[in-house]
């Protein structure tokens, strides 16, 4: 007994002497300045410590943007998520299953734009087909003074596809003045359970045709003189895209922490689908703007 009395005083004494090396040693680095720490890189991949997921092995692309933001100045402010460092702009995205909107109160409460769905392709038929209140938002924001970019919801399975959404979104923004990006947001149908749906038309398509059928849509928004952008979260970002293609567009990225954490950089983050905003009858995703766009 009292030799494992004396092994088991030992022990916590080196467990004690270990956890106050260890706290001494995060303390002596002081608050952390970045959202995601390269480790190490090895041709196409890098080993990197993500704020939000620890260490994790990203592909990486030399010479692409690193996101510079200062992760401790993402902070909650009269009820919405604010960047305090730099630009920061809050939007919603909506579609006609947030029921009537009323955009004055939307535009009282803060809000600062609007992400407003033009339509969608239907992920087993394929056809196109329009928001059934993509007017009455553009419209209703509009009146209340909220500048609006748009977004269409893509389950292209072919370059041509894409181009015919890009022309699609075109044609239905003819008579509208568009200050923020024009989006495309491309993902694989799934299950409840997380896997793909096996009838979706999305499930045959690869990574790097994903990101032709984004740079596809991004290149004729661009040559209309709109500013084009993609949506998607980190795991369909780093898993499945190509960012290096992708560069010359802008980057809506979607992650529901308390703080962004992605290597490359972004100019948008969507941080939650879930929240209350006056004037609309459901809950709504809410995006930050990193940067001012054009009125």
């Amino acid at each position: 007994m009292k030799i494992n009395r004396a092994i088991f005083l030992s022990a916590t004494l080196i467990l004690v002497a270990a956890i106050v090396l260890l706290s001494a040693a995060i303390l002596s680095q002081g608050p952390r300045t970045s959202m995601v720490e390269l480790i190490s890189q090895d041709g196409s991949s890098a080993q990197v410590d993500d704020l939000n997921d620890g260490r994790m092995t990203i592909p990486y692309y030399a010479g692409l943007p690193t996101a510079q933001y200062e992760p401790d100045q993402f902070l909650e402010k009269d009820g919405a998520v604010k960047y305090l460092a730099g630009d920061s702009f809050i939007g919603i995205n909506v579609t006609d299953k947030k029921g009537d909107i009323d955009w004055e109160q939307v535009a009282a409460s803060g809000v600062d734009f609007a992400m407003i769905r033009v339509g969608f392709r239907e992920q087993i038929k394929g056809r196109i087909q329009p928001d059934p209140k993509f007017r009455q938002n553009m419209e209703g924001a509009k009146a209340a003074g909220l500048p609006v970019g748009v977004y269409f919801f893509s389950q292209a399975v072919s370059d041509a596809e894409a181009g015919a959404e890009a022309q699609f979104v075109l044609e239905q923004i003819r008579d509208y003045s568009i200050a923020y990006p024009i989006a495309i947001y491309w993902k694989y149908a799934v299950n409840e359970d997380g896997t793909q749906d096996p009838n979706s038309r999305s499930v045959r398509c690869n990574g790097e045709q994903v990101t032709g059928f984004i740079e596809t849509f991004c290149k004729k928004i661009k040559a209309a003189g709109f500013t084009p952008c993609y949506l998607a979260s980190k795991s369909m970002a780093y898993d499945s895209l190509n960012l290096s293609r992708l560069s010359n567009f802008e980057f809506w990225y979607a992650e529901y922490k308390p703080q962004p954490s992605f290597y490359y950089n972004f100019q948008m983050w969507q941080y939650t689908e879930e929240a209350q905003v006056p004037g609309v009858p459901e809950k709504v995703p809410v995006t930050i703007a990193l940067k001012e766009y054009k009125k």
